[in-house]
């Protein structure tokens, strides 16, 4: 499992989707999820040492896991979500700063893929946020989010699935960016 973790991994920061430094990958197990530990840079996981399994529930230790686990743990659980991939793209979190609760694509492929993108309140490892995250997914149907400020989580079937929309969240708030920018 590390293995696949290391090459979304790398491929992310490849794409500029993040840098090495931050976000987090992780995949559901049978007994809770693996995710990658904290201090491990995203594109830097050589090996299983760089990755831990935790339980599933909040209430589960975090052990040496990354500070995003108990977001990770909230969405697997209002979820039937396989993998999740939190990453900082540079155009999403410019669009949560400026746009109230969602932002809409304006593009001709991410609103059918996407809908509109919510943004969702709380700094990270708090219970605001993991609260938030539970009320949005318990609200309807989302393939993804921008934590305001912070960056995207993109869950799904698979890790491919959720690279997939972290690129598409990032492509169409970039176009979103631009678009708002030339109407000025």
């Amino acid at each position: 499992m590390w293995r696949e973790i290391a090459f979304w991994g790398k491929k992310l920061e490849e794409s500029g989707l993040t840098s090495s430094r931050f976000g987090n990958i992780s995949v559901r197990t049978k007994h809770g999820l693996v995710i990658k530990r904290t201090n491990v840079m995203l594109g830097e996981v050589n090996g299983p040492d760089d990755v831990i399994e935790v339980g599933p529930s909040l209430s589960d230790p975090l052990g040496e896991a990354s500070t995003e686990t108990q977001s990770h743990r909230t969405i697997y659980m209002n979820t039937g979500a396989r993998a999740i991939i939190h990453a900082h793209p540079p155009f999403a979190i410019v669009e949560s700063l400026l746009q109230k609760d969602t932002v809409t694509p304006l593009d001709s492929e991410g609103l059918p893929f996407l809908g509109t993108i919510p943004v969702v309140d709380g700094a990270t490892g708090e219970p605001l946020l993991w609260d938030n995250i539970g009320r949005l997914l318990k609200s309807g149907h989302y393939k993804g989010f921008i934590n305001r400020g912070h960056g995207s989580f993109a869950f799904g079937p698979d890790l491919k699935d959720c690279f997939n929309t972290t690129a598409m969240i990032e492509h169409s708030c970039r176009i979103r960016y631009y678009y708002d920018l030339a109407k000025k």
